[in-house]
């Protein structure tokens, strides 16, 4: 038997060599990974300090997966992800990918335009690419214009009788 506090790591009986495989199912630990999103600011901080204390989180899949999803965004909307999730209490990170995405959709009409040099105009490639001739376009077929569907003929239907139920 091991000795007293030995997790996850492999053990052998006096005079003998050790097991030849590691052992199976055992759970590496996220410590690195925790550190990391503890640095990026106070705010992950308290929710980590949250989410870990709820029973049923699995720690290290949890972690794992909440710092995949800090490094497929920026760290603003991250952390303001973050911000909102612990304020509404949720540790789903599906639920939290969605707070991203509508952070992202409110704020997609606030990007800055870009800025224009009207200089180009100026430019020798620009000069010179506007005296060029004309491109040959008889290659091309012209667009045929949209036909408009023929109109049935209004034909009168079949007279039928006022009462059908009358047999005169």
């Amino acid at each position: 038997m091991p000795a007293d506090g030995v997790h996850n790591q492999r053990f052998s009986p006096p005079n003998l060599p050790p097991p030849p495989h590691q052992p199976r199912h055992r759970t590496l630990p996220a410590h690195e990974e925790e550190k990391r999103l503890r640095a990026l600011a106070p705010e992950l901080h308290t929710y980590l300090d949250f989410a870990l204390a709820i029973k049923g989180v699995q720690r290290h899949a949890f972690l794992r997966r909440l710092l995949t999803l800090s490094q497929k965004m920026t760290p603003a909307l991250f952390i303001k992800s973050v911000r909102r999730a612990h304020h509404y209490q949720i540790t789903n990170l599906e639920s939290l990918e969605r707070i991203a995405l509508l952070y992202l959709r409110e704020s997609y009409a606030e990007l800055p335009l870009a800025d224009l040099d009207e200089s180009f105009l100026q430019r020798a490639a620009y000069l010179e690419g506007a005296l060029t001739d004309l491109p040959d376009l008889s290659n091309y077929q012209e667009p045929k214009a949209p036909e408009e569907p023929e109109k049935p003929t209004q034909t009168d239907p079949p007279e039928q009788p006022e009462n059908p139920n009358d047999h005169e």
